[in-house]
């Protein structure tokens, strides 16, 4: 099983910061994700929990489905659908207020292959890149709160 983790502090209050991870269709804006849509609404709000966020990146589509939704605080989420031979076992962002305008936020998900074999190295490779596409969409999210 691979556990990865990634954290910077963004320049902007955690309502604001919340708002921007919460936005399913905000993610099309990041390197390498061609669409992002709703499949499905949240229960009690858009993209809240129940949500399902189809992601379309080159090759690769992922379906994500909110476990987690408390504005502000924390937002929470599993892949649901995805080629890849992993198992995804969930991934959440936590936020914490670092004065009145930055956000420490803290994104960590936990996977673990499907395939027997080849599973340790398919599990190390899968975790490197969704660490790496995290650490790129929270530098450029702080950019763009700047």
């Amino acid at each position: 099983m691979q556990h990865l983790h990634v954290a910077r502090t963004l320049p902007a209050d955690t309502a604001t910061v919340f708002a921007v991870l919460a936005d399913h269709a905000g993610y099309a804006r990041l390197p390498g994700v061609r669409s992002a849509t709703l499949r499905r609404r949240g229960d009690d709000s858009r993209d809240g929990v129940g949500a399902e966020r189809v992601l379309r990146l080159p090759g690769l589509t992922l379906v994500e489905r909110i476990t987690e939704y408390a504005p502000g605080r924390a937002l929470g989420y599993r892949i649901i659908e995805s080629p890849l031979p992993i198992e995804h076992l969930g991934a959440r962002l936590l936020l914490e207020p670092r004065g009145d305008r930055a956000t420490l936020v803290e994104w960590s998900a936990r996977l673990r292959a499907t395939t027997p074999v080849i599973g340790a190295a398919v599990e190390r490779a899968v975790a490197r890149q969704m660490a790496l596409a995290y650490a790129t969409a929270l530098r450029l999210w702080t950019r763009r709160l700047r």
